[in-house]
């Protein structure tokens, strides 16, 4: 799971973080009553689980004498205690008890430690991240519906970290010629590039290699924010993979991938789905040394066949303007 190390100046640290809604934890890494301290976005945070089942997200240090919120804390009921002084914190920042009081301070009651949007869909834990700490702008996408009278199954779970920035992760989906070069892709794709808000829409249509040999597939993404993306791939089966890519720093991603696919298959089917959801896999192993080592290129030299590269880029900047107007009073 781990990268190596970057070893040399590769034009990342020219990219910002982007604000968004990123995946930090799956929901089961986070028992009841668990603390963990976790590293995203070029900082760290820490994250428990109250015995409500409500995942809570908090500024690492105590505003007290600034322990450190992760080492040796507890959770008591739903509230984290700090143990330097067993100063109690609920989900907002806010001291619920201090034990050596008479009574805590209406000013510490309100919010005195600084805490973090979270929210958790279809087992994936999400924060939101933005430098200014300006609140949430969209909702978080959920699993699309399944056809009728049918439900979706988890397969299989993935996830790697890379020596890259986490713009270039999802940029690769445009990148239409790499398709051919490094996956085998028959022939150029033919796809569209739509905008709506804080959405990008994508869909391909391509010939695709499968067990039964080449086809025409179509994948079909929608990528809400920088941080999460859906991908239906409908060929020979239909899978359905869930994508979560969340900057560690402007050098690491931390991608996640589910897998699903419709309930009721029969076994041949199943077999054929499993061997898709390989190919899928596969592909990630291919690019992956490319972006280990790859440079930013902010002027690239592009040629009709490229994809919308470039749209893309402007559409994702948007993603940077940390007092952005409404997508509505952006150009696309």
């Amino acid at each position: 799971m781990v990268a190596k190390p970057a070893t040399a100046d590769r034009g990342y640290d020219s990219l910002p973080i982007p604000f968004g809604w990123f995946a930090v934890a799956m929901s089961n890494e986070i028992a009841e009553g668990e603390i963990r301290t976790l590293r995203y976005f070029g900082t760290e945070f820490v994250m428990w689980r109250g015995e409500d089942g409500v995942v809570n997200a908090v500024d690492p240090y105590c505003p007290h004498l600034g322990a450190h919120l992760g080492v040796g804390s507890t959770v008591e009921g739903n509230d984290l205690r700090c143990a330097f002084h067993h100063w109690q914190f609920n989900g907002n920042g806010g001291v619920t008890a201090i034990p050596y009081t008479k009574m805590v301070p209406p000013k510490l009651k309100r919010s005195c430690l600084p805490s973090w949007p979270v929210e958790e869909h279809d087992g994936v834990i999400y924060a939101w991240y933005h430098p200014r700490k300006a609140a949430p702008k969209w909702e978080i996408a959920r699993m699309p519906e399944p056809p009728e009278n049918e439900h979706w199954i988890l397969a299989e779970t993935h996830e790697w970290v890379v020596n890259i920035h986490c713009q270039e992760i999802t940029e690769n989906g445009q990148d239409h010629a790499h398709f051919g070069a490094v996956h085998g892709v028959q022939g150029p794709p033919a796809g569209n590039f739509e905008l709506d808000g804080w959405v990008r829409h994508n869909r391909v249509v391509a010939e695709m290699p499968t067990p039964r040999g080449p086809m025409t597939g179509i994948i079909d993404v929608k990528a809400t924010g920088p941080g999460q993306s859906i991908g239906e791939y409908i060929d020979v089966t239909h899978v359905v993979q869930m994508q979560q890519v969340s900057p560690i720093d402007a050098e690491h991603t931390h991608i996640r991938w589910q897998l699903y696919h419709r309930s009721g298959l029969s076994e041949g089917r199943l077999r054929v789905t499993a061997a898709r959801m390989r190919d899928l896999v596969k592909q990630v192993h291919q690019d992956i040394p490319i972006w280990n080592a790859k440079i930013f290129q902010p002027n690239p030299l592009l040629v009709e066949g490229d994809g919308p590269m470039m749209a893309y880029r402007k559409q994702y900047a948007r993603f940077y303007q940390f007092d952005e107007p409404a997508p509505s009073e952006i150009a696309a």
